[in-house]
């Protein structure tokens, strides 16, 4: 059976808005009419929404008076709106439980936008085909430390910065200085990679890309004292 979705009377703005969030459901519901468990999944998340994030004073209310939220986009606003409900229906967890969650959700949120920002991840197929290697072969690279690799979910996937595409490698300097890094989380080497620093004049990988003699001793040095830090 398929969803009905009922449209309401509104004025200016808020009719505009709400012809667009009905006609987006109203595709969602055409593309899966051949799929009924999907579709009634797609009815319980909507009834979802407006249940945790709509009420009065609620995460929706809220946002729309932060500019700060206002300005993420559409994925990292519906992240940011997801934990707040969260937050507010976690009560029946321990404080220190359900705050450890929150911030692990908001550090996975922040680094996927920080990847996006930075081109993107390649699958490990892609990386086969861009390096000329088997994708055993990519596996057995990053557990080497000689390719940088991101879990998101039982995935693997691989930032676009690291590759030197024009000539189909990693970035010599870039490897050198991963395999510094005392660590196996592929969060904790991107933000060390990734994060402006003002003693370098810039971040660490964009300066790894074509490095100065100057610039690659600085990095190595910092590397190894973030490589100290994190194995402690």
């Amino acid at each position: 059976m398929g969803v009905v979705v009922r449209e309401h009377q509104a004025d200016g703005p808020l009719a505009a808005a709400s012809a667009q969030a009905l006609a987006a459901l109203k595709s969602a519901q055409l593309g899966l009419q051949a799929d009924p468990a999907a579709t009634a999944l797609l009815l319980r998340v909507s009834q979802l929404m407006a249940q945790k994030l709509a009420h009065p004073g609620g995460p929706l209310q809220q946002a729309s008076h932060d500019p700060a939220t206002l300005a993420l986009d559409d994925l990292a606003l519906l992240s940011e709106l997801v934990i707040q409900a969260w937050h507010r229906e976690g009560e029946s967890l321990s404080r220190e439980l359900n705050r450890e969650r929150l911030l692990r959700l908001r550090g996975e949120r922040a680094l996927a936008q920080l990847l996006e920002s930075r081109g993107g991840t390649l699958r490990p197929g892609e990386v086969s085909g861009l390096l000329g290697i088997s994708e055993d072969a990519v596996r057995k690279r990053r557990e080497r430390k000689l390719l940088l690799g991101v879990k998101r979910g039982k995935r693997t996937l691989y930032p676009l910065f690291q590759f030197d595409r024009d000539n189909q490698r990693v970035w010599p300097a870039l490897e050198q200085i991963v395999r510094l890094l005392d660590t196996d989380s592929g969060a904790s080497q991107l933000r060390f990679l990734l994060t402006p620093d003002a003693d370098l004049g810039g971040c660490p990988a964009d300066l790894l890309c074509r490095p100065t003699p100057a610039a690659l001793e600085a990095i190595t040095r910092k590397a190894k004292q973030v490589g100290r830090h994190l194995a402690h």
